[in-house]
């Protein structure tokens, strides 16, 4: 028995192994049909948003010694009036070494191969003259977003466990079909394309290799990319790229191209080579450009007689961006009649002792608008924007000791027409003088000194500055400029500059880092800017002028982003003996504003301004959202401003004299009376000093109606004036467009004291609401010595309109005109009757009235107390009868609980 189990265990085992095959190879065709069937979901996905039938023929895979999937004869077909597939693919091949897959849990992903073969593009140009890639991408466009959100920075991936071994494109076609001909369509192809990545990973250099035959039999352009050791991204960065092309009729290619490049005939010939060293972002070290390029014959639609455009480039350069090196050893770009073309050597322009060895680089015939004649397009690109030969010389100088590199460009005899921005009429003053040397002082930085001669220039199509050709506008600046060190970013110290500006001059000194990159970047700056005089009314277009120039319509707002600020730290310090701005004349301003993002900070500022000073610290301002958005708090101490002037330009008739004193503290968000009257909050408090209310006279406003009403009274001159004493002090809180007095604001004045309560509007509307007490003098002057009383007798009245029209309103003088009148009438029946005058006096002036009166109101408040005394008794009552209810309710509960044993 025992030996018949020994033999029997092999054949269990067989059966246990040829279970899980056949449960593995079930496993597989499953999922070979589910994985096909998913493609083929999302296929017809993309089919309905593409327009174009999307199919795939078969999907296989394989787990072992392999994980491994094979995609086989996919295609993106024709759309509507199309006869031609956009391309297909025969085979698609991906194996990962399964082992290293399993023991890694994924993380060790070991690609064998990656390869597409047999891949067909079909360039398709139909009847119209487009080109089904072109419908192709206007379909992608369709499909995006209209607002597309900004993708937030992430971490980048790392990929250090990716390798591949080999990744391939081979035996690739793109067709040229073009059906625009009608029945002999014409087909062209590029063929036998390769593209081959071998030991993709990690620490290795990366070598893409692209070969193809372009319109040829055999292939003629071979281009090989070479790269620095691979990060754990896998992102490479291009150390070497060479490329060579062996005579490529480039003709048949045109129809093929955007209808608007026009390309008729041309060819292409290439061997060139690129070390690209430290030109390109990551790399390091020198860089070097050698070989020639040539595009001869190229000949577009519409070209003047048509001219035909040889571009050829022939070069031999070696550059050095860390230690400022510059090897011409040749230099040649023929663009037609064009050229620019250079010689010698520039070594160590970064460092303390530069050297200079007969370099030149100058430019010939580089008028934009005669290669428009060769090249059509280039004629729409341009938009007649300029037009004109540019002149361009960079030469060497100096001794061994003092060597730099001049540099000259020379826009006078161009036009320039930039939209929105300005214009040159040919002639016109535009000339760039520069002179560039090594900086021992500056620890090897770069030194610049340059000028520039802008006097031809027209800045006013920007609609902001008001500079006319001819007037004087120059720029120069002295320095020295220093790349980071760490790669990204740099730092220019500006030790002199200067702006010449119509009849003006501003100096000052500046410094400028950038670093960082993306949503890290940092810009930091310091600036100190001086002016012996300023008009920045000559020199700012006013509305009126940009309205003229704009046909009637102020600029549109740019749109803004909220964050564009971000990353802006800085301060700024300026002083200025003499500023003219928006019909301000302002003497000795000087202040130091902080930028820390779009949150300006006014440290400092002071300027004298209407006779007095006005001091600003701590204003600040958000410059990121739009204007009409944008928050401010302003925090401004005034010393004796004349308020007359200050109100002269913002109002149309003086409305106020005398000199502030006092703080304004108040908060809003946008610069519009319309949003101020919405958002701006706050107070202003203070003394006028020997101030004057023009425009009315407040006395003569009520003595006159009042004179009306008294048959013996004579009108008082009026003034049209309202002295407001020598110091009137007062305080307003701002709310909703409105400034609220604080507190009634009084004066007294010899012939009367006032009193007044209420606000006044931001667009200068008044509502105040007061009296005028005439004082017994003034009474008397009024009733022609008829009447003196022994205290002065009041007047209500409101004061409206606009401040610099204000209308007088709601007098009433009845009350005073019956007090003058019972006055005069006792006053003279006391003089003819002697003692029994006094009683009528007394009768008159409202003697036994008034002890009526005084009867009649001790019986209303003796009854108003009984009625209150009753209420309370009530009150009293009413609360008794409910604690009584109250009790009676527990004694019954408590005699409930005792009959049935309840607790």
């Amino acid at each position: 028995m025992a030996a018949v189990k020994k033999r029997r265990w092999p054949y269990v085992l067989g059966g246990i192994l040829a279970l899980l095959v056949v449960i593995v190879a079930v496993v597989l065709w499953r999922l070979d049909a589910i994985l096909l069937k998913t493609a083929r979901d999302q296929a017809a996905t993309y089919s309905q948003k593409l327009g174009r039938p999307i199919e795939i023929g078969d999907v296989s895979t394989k787990l072992f010694p392999y994980v491994g999937a094979r995609i086989q004869n996919v295609s993106v077909g024709a759309a509507q009036g199309e006869d031609l597939p956009l391309a297909e693919v025969k085979d698609v091949t991906v194996s990962v070494q399964a082992m290293p897959l399993l023991t890694s849990k994924g993380k060790d992903i070991r690609v064998q191969n990656a390869e597409v073969s047999g891949l067909t593009v079909n360039v398709l140009r139909l009847a119209d003259g487009t080109t089904n890639v072109q419908r192709l991408q206007q379909k992608l466009a369709e499909q995006q977003p209209k607002e597309e959100t900004p993708e937030e920075e992430s971490q980048p991936t790392d990929l250090s466990g990716v390798h591949v071994e080999r990744a391939a494109l081979t035996d690739g076609v793109i067709r040229f079909v073009d059906r625009a001909g009608g029945d002999k369509a014409r087909e062209l192809a590029v063929k036998d394309l390769d593209i081959d990545v071998k030991d993709l990973r990690v620490g290795q250099p990366l070598k893409v290799d692209l070969a193809a035959a372009v319109l040829a039999d055999k292939q003629n352009l071979k281009m090989t990319l070479a790269a620095a050791p691979l990060p754990a991204t896998l992102i490479p960065t291009p150390e070497q790229v060479t490329l060579k092309a062996e005579h490529i009729d480039l003709s048949p290619l045109g129809p093929f191209l955007p209808p608007d490049v026009g390309l008729q005939a041309g060819t292409l010939d290439a061997d060139w080579k690129a070390d690209l060293g430290g030109a390109v972002p990551g790399g390091k070290g020198p860089t070097k450009v050698v070989g020639v390029i040539k595009a001869l014959g190229m000949k577009f639609a519409g070209s003047e007689g048509g001219k035909a455009l040889d571009v050829v480039l022939d070069t031999d350069v070696t550059g050095d961006m860390a230690t400022g090196d510059l090897a011409l050893d040749k230099l040649k770009l023929d663009l037609g009649p064009a050229a620019i073309t250079g010689q010698g050597k520039v070594k160590g322009l970064l460092t303390d002792k530069p050297a200079v060895e007969g370099f030149e680089l100058t430019g010939r015939n580089l008028d934009p608008a005669v290669l428009a004649e060769y090249y059509p397009p280039l004629r729409k690109q341009l938009n007649g924007m300029i037009a004109g030969p540019i002149g361009l010389d960079v030469r060497g100088s100096g001794t061994q000791e003092a060597q730099a590199l001049n540099i000259a460009v020379d826009l006078t005899p161009v036009r320039l027409r930039v939209p929105e921005q300005l214009t040159k009429d040919a002639g016109g003053a535009m000339k760039l003088n520069a002179t560039v040397t090594g900086a021992a002082a500056s620890g090897g930085a770069l030194r610049f000194d340059a000028k520039a001669d802008l006097n031809g220039v027209d800045l006013r199509p920007g609609l902001l500055v008001n500079k006319a050709p001819g007037q004087r506008l120059e720029v120069a600046a002295a320095g020295t400029y220093a790349p980071a060190k760490t790669g990204s970013g740099m730092t220019v110290n500006v030790s002199r500059m200067s702006l010449g500006a119509l009849e003006d001059t501003v100096t000052g000194t500046a410094t400028v880092t950038l670093a960082g990159t993306g949503k890290k970047a940092t810009t930091t700056f310091k600036a100190d800017v001086k002016a012996a005089k300023l008009d920045a009314e000559k020199l700012l277009m006013s509305e009126e002028e940009v309205l003229a120039r704009n046909g009637g319509k102020l600029p549109p707002e740019p749109p803004v982003e909220a964050n564009r600020f971000n990353g802006y730290r800085g301060d700024i310090q300026f002083a200025i003996a003499s500023l003219r701005y928006t019909a301000m004349d302002l003497s000795n301003v000087t202040g130091v504003v902080k930028m820390v993002d779009d949150l300006i900070t006014v440290e400092k500022f002071s300027t004298g301004i209407y006779g007095g000073k006005v001091v600003a610290d701590g204003t600040t301002l958000r410059l990121g959202p739009a204007p009409e958005a944008r928050p401010f708090t302003a925090k401004v101490q005034v010393q004796g401003l004349e308020v007359a002037q200050a109100l002269a330009a913002r109002t149309p008739k003086q409305v106020l004299t005398g000199k502030f004193n006092g703080n304004v503290d108040v908060q809003g968000v946008g610069y519009t009376q319309e949003k101020l009257q919405q958002t701006l909050l706050g107070g202003i408090s203070g003394n006028l000093l020997e101030g004057t209310f023009l425009g009315k006279d407040l006395v003569s406003s009520v003595t006159g109606p009042l004179a009306k009403a008294l048959p013996f009274a004579k009108a008082l001159k009026s003034g049209d004036v309202t002295s407001l004493g020598g110091d009137l002090p007062f305080s307003v809180t701002i709310k909703n467009g409105v400034a609220q007095l604080s507190k009634p604001i009084t004066w007294t004045r010899p012939e009367a004291a006032m009193s007044f309560d209420g606000g006044i509007g931001l667009d200068g509307t008044l509502d105040l609401t007061g009296g005028v007490s005439l004082t017994p003098a003034t009474i008397k002057t009024l009733t022609v010595g008829k009447v003196t009383p022994t205290e002065a007798i009041p007047v209500g009245l409101k004061i409206t309109g606009k401040a610099w029209s204000p209308e007088v309103t709601g007098i009433d003088v009845k009350p005073a005109a019956t007090t003058i009148l019972k006055l005069a009438g006792g006053a003279a029946l006391s003089g003819v009757l002697g003692e029994k005058g006094k009683a009528v006096e007394n009768i008159i002036t409202g003697g036994e009235d008034k002890a009526k009166a005084e009867a009649e109101a001790k019986r209303q408040e003796l009854e108003a107390r009984a009625n209150e005394e009753k209420k309370k008794l009530e009150e009293q009552a009413r609360l008794e009868q409910e604690k009584a209810k109250q009790r009676a309710e527990e004694e019954a509960k408590k005699r409930l609980k005792g009959i049935f044993g309840g607790k």
